[in-house]
């Protein structure tokens, strides 16, 4: 009996890998039949808002990326004593990424006991991501005129 212990763990280490693998499966494929534009209930809207947190942060990094490279090309270009809009640039971001991150905190605090707090604080940030990539985008515009 002892000398089958090692299989019977080891089978029920497999079995329960299998399994998990197949409700993560199942969950991918319904997640993927959601309808962002009328989430049916407190799951679909959660998913909803975080894909589309998720699209508008890699919309903010895609401009800011542009525009971070735009101004290292115009540094270069540059005399000494005028260099320094990437660092600059930097530190915007980073301060942006703050202030949005506490702005939004304030606007849902009174909710955050219950999941209408989460909400708020989503949709603020989905809207403040969409402001500043919009800022970002005006931004390297003004400079490639």
């Amino acid at each position: 009996m002892r000398n089958r212990l090692p299989f019977v763990l080891t089978a029920c280490a497999m079995l329960m890998t299998a399994a998990a693998q197949a409700q993560d499966q199942n969950q991918n494929q319904s997640l993927e039949n959601i309808d962002c534009g009328y989430p049916l209930n407190n799951n679909e809207r959660t998913y909803c808002a975080e894909k589309a947190l998720k699209d508008a942060n890699s919309k903010m990094e895609a401009a800011y990326e542009k525009l971070h490279a735009k101004v290292v090309e115009m540094d270069d270009a540059l005399p000494e004593h005028l260099k320094g809009s990437p660092a600059a640039l930097e530190t915007a971001q980073a301060a942006w990424k703050d202030y949005s991150e506490k702005d939004c905190k304030a606007y849902s605090f009174p909710f955050m006991g219950g999941t209408r707090g989460n909400a708020l604080y989503r949709n603020c940030m989905i809207v403040l991501t969409m402001h500043r990539t919009e800022d970002l985008e005006a931004t390297l515009e003004d400079y490639d005129n």
